[in-house]
């Protein structure tokens, strides 16, 4: 066995039907959602070249950290940027052993795939962020993540939900994003009262810390970065990093960014204002009222007051979308408004404590979608659901409520009556009725019994000699029988509760009428 064993790669899973069925139940419920707001299903490749894949990640520093990357085992040419092949002294082509890599998201994807449509047209100089073409897709599959560290719950293979619109800088699209985040979780089958969307824009923040001091983009990522850490280490923690520093929970000292503490008492108190949520039109004043001028402030709030009109006229109060200035996950990403789904669910974990669920999907608008693929910035905004995130939710709160339809089984105890089982097994199929046949080595009545119990089957027919001479069938209700074993004790009258003998012409018939009843 050359000292393996068999087993699974750390951080992936075997999935079983139980998921699968839940899986396919929120995509599908899903996709209907996005399908009616004109979003055309596409796939992507799971291999793409690394350097189209490009720097998306916005929790990696380079694309090599976080991703499955390797060289390609074919030697492919190499091409200069007008799309010609590169050339050595010689005039040879110059080859290479490309670095291809696993997506690790769909929107990277995505860039990929939209800049390819477009490149012929970005070289003869026709394509400009005014022209680029309005494309709207949603997409779903797996995607790969190393992640150094695996939590409870996290995995290195995950399913992702994603749409998009790219090709429009107008924030209509944004607010679209919204509504069809909340349609799509009630869709698939969460309460209105248990998630909320809260939507913020970069350029609010982006435009008050350069009204306090903070300007250039260098300087703002960096902002942006302890920021991010908001939800972990609270206000009083980012103020110490971005101050002096602070020792984190094992005593380790964390450098801070050394800012004036004039600009970081502003910058916590800018948080603190916006702990409690308040109505969007709350939100917009209190906004408003914070701003001295600031063009990219001014255009983060008047974006907001569009989306909230739009909200307004279509239906989406406060109880499914709220305005947070305080959200701040992803925005060193996005470039304007940016989503996230909060789940306001709980439950207990296996030590027994009450936890929140928190964010379960999220999105924004992300103008350089196609920027270092093309050179030129292209609009985009959109969402993503973690689909095993959301399952796992869904189990959580007792609401994947996903029906797994097994099969009738067909117990064989006679291979000259092999023919016979596949002829029921035709017209049961030929009805639409799921149906398998017992093909173990061990045909004991027990063991197939035993076989359909694990395999949840509703009913077991069973079939021998005498009944085929007699022209009937005996028909199992193992559904009922389960329903039974608990009110009936005596085995005689379980089964003649729940086991019978019909007419062979009339099977199919009775079958039907036992898994609707």
């Amino acid at each position: 066995m050359n000292g393996m064993i068999p087993r699974k790669i750390k951080g992936f899973r075997d999935i079983d039907p139980e998921l699968n069925e839940l899986r396919k139940s929120v995509v599908k419920k899903a996709g209907e959602v996005y399908e009616l707001y004109g979003f055309r299903h596409w796939d992507t490749p799971i291999l793409e070249y690394a350097e189209n894949l490009g720097k998306y990640l916005p929790d990696k520093e380079t694309v090599a950290e976080g991703v499955y990357s390797f060289r390609n085992p074919e030697t492919e040419p190499v091409y200069k940027d007008d799309g010609s092949e590169l050339r050595d002294e010689s005039d040879f082509v110059v080859m290479d052993n490309h670095h291809l890599a696993m997506r690790y998201d769909l929107t990277a994807p995505l860039a990929r795939m939209y800049a390819e449509e477009l490149f012929m047209q970005s070289q003869k100089g026709q394509l400009t962020t005014k022209n680029a073409p309005l494309f709207k897709r949603y997409q779903y599959g797996p995607v790969y993540r190393f992640e150094a560290k695996l939590d409870p719950g996290r995995f290195r293979e995950f399913w992702q939900l994603d749409f998009d619109t790219v090709g429009t800088s107008d924030v209509s699209a944004d607010a679209e994003s919204c509504m069809i985040l909340s349609d799509a979780l009630e869709a698939i089958g969460l309460d209105r009262s248990s998630y909320l969307v809260k939507v913020n824009n970069r350029k609010i923040l982006s435009g008050f810390l350069e009204t306090i001091g903070i300007s250039g983009a260098e300087n703002e990522g960096n902002v942006l970065r302890i920021i991010d850490k908001i939800d972990k280490i609270g206000v009083e923690g980012i103020s110490f990093e971005l101050g002096r520093g602070r020792k984190d929970s094992s005593g380790a000292l964390i450098p801070g960014l050394g800012i004036d503490p004039s600009i970081v008492k502003k910058i916590g108190d800018y948080f603190e204002q916006f702990t409690e949520e308040k109505s969007r039109s709350e939100i917009i004043e209190n906004l408003s009222s914070l701003n001295s001028g600031n063009e990219k402030f001014t255009e983060g709030v008047d974006e907001l007051i569009k989306i909230d009109n739009i909200l307004q006229a279509s239906g989406y109060d406060e109880k499914r979308v709220l305005f947070s200035p305080a959200i701040v996950r992803g925005l060193g990403y996005y470039t304007g408004p940016v989503y996230e789904v909060e789940s306001l669910l709980t439950f207990t974990d296996s030590k027994g404590n009450l936890r929140k669920v928190g964010s379960i999907c999220g999105g924004g608008r992300y103008d350089g979608l196609v920027e270092r693929l093309l050179g030129i910035k292209v609009p985009a905004a959109g969402a993503s659901i973690g689909v095993d995130r959301l399952c796992e939710l869904l189990v959580l709160s007792g609401n994947a409520n996903v029906k797994t339809d097994a099969p009738v089984l067909i117990a064989v105890f006679d291979d000259e009556l092999m023919s016979e089982y596949q002829k029921i097994a035709a017209e049961l199929r030929q009805a639409g009725i799921s149906t398998e046949i017992y093909y173990g080595a061990q045909r004991g009545l027990k063991k197939q019994l035993g076989y359909a119990d694990k395999m949840n089957s509703p009913i077991c027919i069973l079939l021998g000699s005498d009944e085929f001479e007699k022209g009937i069938v005996t028909v199992r209700d193992l559904k009922l029988g389960n329903e039974l074993s608990d009110s009936i004790t005596n085995k005689d009258e379980w089964k003649q509760r729940v086991q019978k003998e019909v007419p062979r012409n009339e099977l199919v018939s009775v079958i039907k009428q036992l898994l609707h009843h």
